[in-house]
């Protein structure tokens, strides 16, 4: 009896122990997550006078709308949504779309060279956006389709290449054909959950008389929910954070990432003092979207994971 309560003991003390240090985890990553928010709420509505004040910490004295108002100005926020939607969240949406096809097709079918297409999706993920960024600039500079438009140019006499720069096809083209912003990664996501699907669903789809792609359309996708959701998540908000490529495609057209970038150049331009509430403020009106997306699909976006 000794030994056994003893036992009893042990596993209670360590269940304990356990709970102790997830809490104490859960609570810590909590804390860094949320500070980050909190300082960002504080300063974002924060009165000029408060910011110099030393006895505001924390709660601020005054609270004034200016720093936002002045932010949305400064960002051209209107037009830089504008942009960011247009362009960033519909190349994020397509881009769910293709990477499904692809990722049911290595996950579904046999073919020559499979795992090696395979492993090349998964190098996509590890090589870096700057070692491919001037191949990528230069081809939509001269945009070309494996030289036929190069040949019927010199045919024609006449320059039949466009230039695709600084327009919403330097992200929609990658999407469409799955190999935009981290792609790979999503391709993965997709094929890891279609190999746990059970071919039955294809095989009474099979004998109903569908074909492959009406079985993709009404079987497999609508059992697809949780990764689809996965992956729509993930897509726009790295396509709305995305920064590196808008510089390097944009020159005019910029998105809302681009123009936080440029804040204190463009607060300077317009005669605004640049402080640490216009700043805060600007960051508030940027992530306010994805906060408000991820606000409406949490609890979906919960039981995906």
């Amino acid at each position: 009896m000794d030994n056994l309560s003893r036992i009893k003991k042990r596993k209670k003390l360590a269940a304990l122990s356990a709970n102790v240090f997830r809490y104490f985890f859960l609570i810590t990553v909590s804390y860094i997550v949320m500070f980050q928010l909190f300082y960002i709420f504080t300063y974002a509505f924060r009165d000029t006078v408060d910011l110099t004040d030393p006895g505001v910490v924390w709660l601020s004295k005054n609270y004034t709308l200016q720093h936002i108002k002045d932010a949305a100005k400064v960002l051209q926020y209107g037009k830089s949504v504008f942009n960011t939607v247009s362009i960033q969240l519909i190349s994020g949406i397509l881009e769910v779309l293709s990477c499904a096809i692809a990722a049911y097709g290595l996950a579904r079918y046999n073919f020559f060279g499979k795992k090696l297409l395979f492993a090349m999706v998964l190098l996509t993920i590890a090589v870096p956006a700057q070692m491919i960024a001037v191949p990528m600039y230069l081809n939509y500079a001269r945009f070309d389709i494996f030289g036929i438009l190069g040949l019927i140019g010199k045919l024609t006499g006449k320059m039949l290449k466009p230039n695709l720069l600084d327009s919403g096809l330097v992200f929609y083209l990658p999407s469409v054909f799955g190999v935009g912003l981290n792609s790979g990664l999503f391709i993965f996501i997709y094929r890891q959950f279609f190999k746990g699907l059970p071919k039955e669903f294809e095989e009474a789809a099979a004998i109903d008389g569908a074909g492959p792609l009406q079985t993709f359309l009404r079987v497999i996708l609508p059992s697809s929910k949780v990764a689809i959701l996965t992956v729509f998540i993930f897509s726009v908000v790295w396509h709305w954070n995305e920064y590196y490529y808008s510089v390097l495609y944009f020159e005019d057209n910029y998105p809302l990432s681009v123009q936080l970038s440029l804040l204190n150049t463009s607060a300077a331009s317009g005669g605004l003092d640049d402080n640490r509430g216009l700043t805060m403020a600007a960051c508030l009106i940027f992530i306010l979207p994805v906060l408000i997306l991820y606000a409406v699909l949490q609890k979906q976006f919960i039981k995906s994971i």
